[in-house]
C-alpha cells in the first residue's frame, strides 16, 4: 500500500514538476489530491486501517516479546553448553598433564633407582656382596 502511494506520489510530482502548462496543472492535480483524501470512502479506509492497526499491534508485541524471550533462552541455552564443554576440556586436559606427571616421576624413580641384586635363595643374604652399580 505505501509503495503505491509513494509511485502516486511520485508520478504526481514528476507530472507537476514537468509539465508546461505550470500553475494550471499543479492546481488541478491539488484540487483532485484533496478531493480524494476527503472522500468517504478513503476516510472510512483510513479509519478502518487505524482500528485494525489498534487491535493488531498487542497481538503483534506479545508475539514479538515471545520471540525475543525463546531467542534469548537459545542463546543462554547455546552458552550454557559451550561452557560446560570448555569446563569437560580444560578437566581433560589437567587430568592429562596430571598422568603425564605420574608417569614422568615413575620414569625418573625406576632411572635413578639403585641396581637390584638378584639373590640365590640358598645363599645366606651376607655373603652375597654389594650391589654392583
Amino acid at each position: 500500500m505505501r509503495a503505491r502511494i509513494a509511485l502516486v506520489a511520485g508520478i504526481g510530482i514528476g507530472y507537476v514538476l514537468g509539465a508546461r502548462a505550470g500553475r494550471e496543472s499543479y492546481e488541478k492535480i491539488k484540487t483532485q489530491a484533496t478531493n480524494v483524501w476527503h472522500d468517504p470512502k478513503v476516510q472510512e479506509g483510513i479509519k478502518a486501517t487505524e482500528e485494525t492497526i489498534k487491535e493488531k499491534a498487542p497481538v503483534v508485541a506479545e508475539k514479538a516479546k515471545e520471540a525475543a524471550a525463546t531467542a534469548a533462552d537459545k542463546t543462554k541455552g547455546a552458552a550454557a553448553t559451550a561452557a560446560d564443554k570448555t569446563k569437560a576440556k580444560v578437566e581433560e586436559v589437567k587430568e592429562t598433564r596430571a598422568e603425564h606427571k605420574v608417569e614422568k616421576a615413575a620414569e625418573k624413580a625406576v632411572k635413578d633407582a639403585p641396581a637390584d641384586v638378584i639373590s640365590d635363595p640358598a645363599t645366606a643374604p651376607e655373603a652375597e656382596g654389594p650391589a654392583v652399580s
